[in-house]
């Protein structure tokens, strides 16, 4: 009854209104734009205040989310009206110069990089995504329009579990058409759910493809030196030229009206599932041109910003790419930072709407690589970006077999096989950084082998296709002795394996006998594993920087004999610390460990391309053995008479000279290089050891002097070092390193 007397005039409006959410930083209900200009009381509510409905001016009541940002002056797209559209939006853009709001966190002052030394302001990058006022139209009520997503409906591999039986649809799924019911249709179109806001945003990111000549210099650059990783050269290359040939023009004039076009263009692309034109026919070419050009989607977009972040991580200061004779030079980390921010804001497009396919794969990959280069290696952040990864390929059943059927066609299969284990590779190498169990395992994860082709190869087809393939041995090798891409990862699944195993020994609860046990299997597996290997891939001792390879093939090498050394270091580190074995195999592989890192500081121009891979071998296999060695030889200086038969012993010189050479390279790390802490930190600790056992007077007295002080009150200090069943504490010193960096090289 109550309800009759409301006006009818009013009563729909009533229903309409609802009060505004976004509050300012003191915790107040933001006020509509005349109401905060005219500083009168505002009720909040939207669509239109109770103020600005009484004055009759519904239009101007606007929320903006950054009242005090200024922007350019763009045109509004009201303007553009007899200009042909993609697709219609129920939502009108309210207010320009939200704009500017996004565009000023997306770029962030260069005084605030400050040639940011472990890339800390991207840390910015959280404020930004923790605002969300600031990726919704200035009317605020635009969440409350938005219908639910269904996200297993808008894209997806296509492929099924091995163990699809226990799918909680698994029974629906088995009877469906037989009582004439139809599956749920995958291609459920979403664009009714793209709103002006993420059109915006969008915008955001095109505006830094302006100078596209420049993108595709940096990109030509990264494959000149690094291969790639996951997304390989052919492919890429296809998509720059779709989207310069069809966008080129739209990119240069950076006109606002044709941005949002593309903007608009490009999210309905996005949302098309790829199983429209994916089957077993489906040619490379015909794949790369169904996702560039004008079907250009974001996932494209975000796999070229990722890669110019990627080489502006990898290079040095200075080097020619960034500068010009014209111009003053670039920015090497704010252009880092800066197309790291846009391959976040690319991922997190394909993450609102759930686009699951094989490019969001690839840069989710490439893009877990750029943000944990940016970050501690062991830190929370990373982590999380990991496990995302990890739970997207497992949501797409990459875990299970991946075979050539009618909806996969070769390349993708290898492509697939190659991601996955780059991945799982990479996931046990967070494990053991870490001391954290590894989000993928062996008991539920089926490691497949790809063919070492080339990235020509393996884009190839027809008969160009077969005769590669004829080219490799009966075990999948090439035959021509190169090291590249597909080779390391097919060497990954083995390395993966085996770290595995020896981290269900560190981080489990087995009995020690069972440790003994089941270590000793696993070194004599390492031990065949090394000796099976091609020859090509072993790195010869007498020439190992040979100029008949690439910088890149004796990364490579290097890294597959560091690894294979790490499994040794890994191995008697647990035991060790878990049984009373003693400490003779430790030194002994420390030392061939630390005796091929101070090679390659020798050879460190040769490495200069991969700065971030240089570094990061220092502090992960340089700073730990060379502290085991350090700590050894000041033991055996202070205990002369405790070095018997059973112990291995130091070279004296040697070993001096070796620490002093790795401590000057480690003291040549400028402040602003990824991993800075950690080289600083290991450069101290090695220095104070060296002046302990080369200063005045005997080295004994010189210790005892020093434990009343305190090395750095280095609890390590307190008792005999590596002494039998005991690491005097070196262990824990090493567990709490903070090992800043890892490399590109070593996700794959």
């Amino acid at each position: 009854m109550t309800g009759n007397l409301f006006p009818a005039r009013l009563r729909e409006s009533h229903q309409d209104k609802r009060q505004n959410t976004n509050f300012r930083r003191n915790g107040k209900l933001q006020a509509c734009e005349p109401c905060r200009k005219g500083k009168l009381r505002c009720d909040h509510m939207v669509p239109t205040c109770g103020r600005c409905a009484k004055r009759n001016k519904p239009d101007r009541c606007v929320y903006h989310p950054a009242p005090l940002t200024k922007a350019p002056n763009l045109h509004d797209t009201t303007s553009d009206a007899g200009s042909p559209r993609v697709n219609s939006f129920s939502t009108a853009y309210n207010s320009p110069t939200d704009r500017g709001t996004i565009r000023d966190a997306f770029y962030p002052d260069p005084k605030g990089v400050k040639h940011a030394g472990r890339f800390e302001p991207v840390l910015s990058l959280d404020g930004f995504s923790a605002s969300p006022e600031l990726y919704q139209k200035a009317s605020g009520d635009e969440l409350y329009k938005r219908l639910p997503i269904d996200y297993s409906r808008v894209d997806s591999l296509g492929l099924d579990s091995g163990a699809s039986f226990m799918n909680q649809s698994a029974v629906l799924a088995e009877n469906e058409l037989s009582i004439g019911i139809q599956p749920p249709n995958d291609d459920t179109s979403t664009m009714a759910n793209v709103s002006q806001s993420h059109i915006e945003r969008g915008v955001v990111v095109l505006t830094i493809l302006k100078d596209l000549p420049a993108i595709e210099k940096y990109i030509d650059k990264w494959f000149s030196f690094a291969g790639g990783i996951v997304v390989i050269e052919p492919m890429v290359k296809t998509f720059l030229e779709g989207l310069a040939s069809t966008w080129h023009k739209t990119l240069e004039s950076q006109k606002p009206a044709d941005l949002r076009l593309m903007s608009e263009r490009i999210w309905e692309n996005t949302l098309k599932p790829m199983s429209r034109f994916l089957n077993k026919r489906t040619t490379p070419r015909e794949f790369c041109a169904n996702v560039t050009g004008a079907f250009l989607r974001w996932e494209v977009v975000g796999i070229l910003v990722t890669l110019v972040s990627l080489v502006a991580q990898s290079l040095k200061d200075g080097d020619p790419i960034f500068c010009s004779h014209d111009d003053a030079p670039i920015d090497r980390a704010a252009l880092a930072l800066k197309m790291h921010n846009a391959s976040e804001l690319c991922v997190q497009f394909c993450d609102e709407f759930g686009v699951l396919n094989d490019p969001y794969l690839w840069l989710l990959y490439e893009n877990s690589i750029a943000y944990c280069s940016m970050r501690s290696k062991g830190s929370y952040e990373s982590s999380k970006k990991n496990a995302n990864l990890a739970t997207a390929l497992l949501d797409c059943n990459l875990h299970q077999e991946i075979k050539v059927d009618d909806r996969t066609p070769f390349f993708m299969a290898e492509l697939r096989k190659r991601l996955f284990i780059c991945a799982y590779d990479n996931d046990k190498y967070m494990a053991s950084f870490s001391g954290r169990p590894p989000k993928l395992t062996r008991h539920y994860c089926l490691l497949q082998i790809p063919l070492d082709l080339t990235d020509t190869q393996t884009m190839s087809d027809g008969l160009e296709l077969e005769e590669a393939i004829q080219t490799l041995d009966e075990e999948g090798w090439n035959q021509q002795g190169n090291v590249q891409r597909s080779t390391f990862a097919r060497l990954s699944a083995t390395n993966a394996l085996l770290t595995e195993e020896i981290l269900e020994l560190s981080l489990g609860n087995l009995p020690q006998d069972e440790i003994v046990r089941r270590a000793t299997d696993v070194e004599m597996r390492t031990n065949n594993h090394w000796q099976e290997l091609p020859g090509f891939l072993r790195i010869d001792a007498d020439d190992p920087w040979s100029i008949r390879r690439s910088p890149l093939e004796s990364l490579f090498l290097a890294f597959i004999r560091l690894n294979h050394l790490d499994h040794h270091f890994m191995l008697q580190r647990t035991l060790s610390k878990k049984t009373t074995a003693g400490t003779s195999d430790l030194l002994s592989v420390c030392n061939d460990i630390f005796q091929f890192v101070v090679l390659m500081v020798d050879q460190k121009d040769h490495f200069r391309d991969f700065q971030i891979d240089f570094v990061q071998i220092l502090a992960k296999h340089g700073i730990p053995t060379a502290a085991v060695l350090a700590v050894e030889l000041l033991r055996q200086e202070q205990y002369p008479d405790s070095v018997s038969a059973t112990t291995f012993p130091l070279h004296r010189s040697d070993t001096i000279q070796s620490l002093s050479v790795f401590v000057a390279c480690l003291g040549a790390i400028k402040p602003d290089a990824s991993g800075y802490q950690s080289c600083d930190r290991g450069r101290r600790f090695l220095r104070k050891i060296l002046d302990m056992i080369l200063g005045p007077g005997p080295a004994a007295a010189r210790s005892l002097q020093t434990l009343n002080g305190g090395i750095d009150n280095d609890p390590m200090f307190g008792a005999a070092p590596l002494q039998s069943g005991s690491d005097g504490d070196l262990v824990q010193w090493l567990d709490g390193m903070d090992w800043d960096q890892d490399s590109w090289i070593n996700f794959s």
